[in-house]
């Protein structure tokens, strides 16, 4: 299965190189500087005539994911995530003019968070992070990860738990999960914090079912 994948030159390669263990990728490159306004966003963006059903943007940019939604809705995609919260452009609009031209936006600030649909594949392996584990005794022997956010953070995390007690194991993994190199914005309200939690939560999750002897 195909998926295509906008960024900017130079940019989010540890994001392209994990999508690619699991799909064929399009990939549609924007130059690294962009104008804070762009007129004719047509300019920096052009879509061949067919686009795969799903579209994530790493453009940061409101004016180009606003094309970028006119342009996909014209050639077969159904699903735009759009990556990077504020900076990506206002939500509302957003999702006003997806639902205008018959595409399913998703907004995220940051990738822990993003939904899983099951309207496609993408979402088996990709959005908020999900976890399998092997207890033995009061440890965790093994973590496998399920679901993991775009960035590899979750890969991370399952790693580094390997060998943690269970009762320290979910603090483990948000602390983890923030000191990997995340793009998540820092300071005491930045998204660092949700994808630390999203991560302990995931993990918390994971031990409940080990314990209980059910599956994911």
């Amino acid at each position: 299965m195909k998926i295509g994948v906008v960024y900017r030159k130079g940019q989010r390669k540890r994001e392209i190189d994990l999508f690619g263990k699991f799909f064929e990728l399009e990939l549609y490159e924007l130059p690294m500087d962009l104008p804070d306004l762009i007129e004719n966003a047509s300019d920096y963006l052009k879509l061949p005539p067919r686009t795969p059903e799903l579209v994530i943007s790493f453009a940061n940019h409101a004016d180009i994911n606003l094309e970028l939604i006119k342009q996909v809705s014209e050639r077969g995609t159904r699903i735009v995530i759009i990556s990077g919260g504020a900076k990506a452009g206002a939500y509302k609009q957003l999702k006003e003019e997806g639902e205008r031209r018959g595409v399913s936006v998703i907004w995220e600030e940051i990738c822990c968070t993003t939904p899983k649909l099951k309207s496609h594949e993408f979402f088996e392996h990709f959005g908020a992070p999900e976890f399998e584990v092997e207890l033995e005794g009061d440890v965790i022997k093994e973590v496998r990860v399920l679901r993991s956010a775009f960035c590899g953070a979750s890969y991370f995390v399952a790693e580094k738990l390997k060998g943690a007690k269970i009762d320290e194991a979910p603090s483990k993994a948000g602390y983890f999960a923030q000191i990997f190199p995340c793009l998540a914005s820092r300071g005491p309200e930045g998204g660092i914090h949700k994808a630390g939690n999203a991560h302990k939560k995931a993990i918390e999750k994971a031990i409940k079912r080990a314990t209980q002897g059910q599956r994911p």
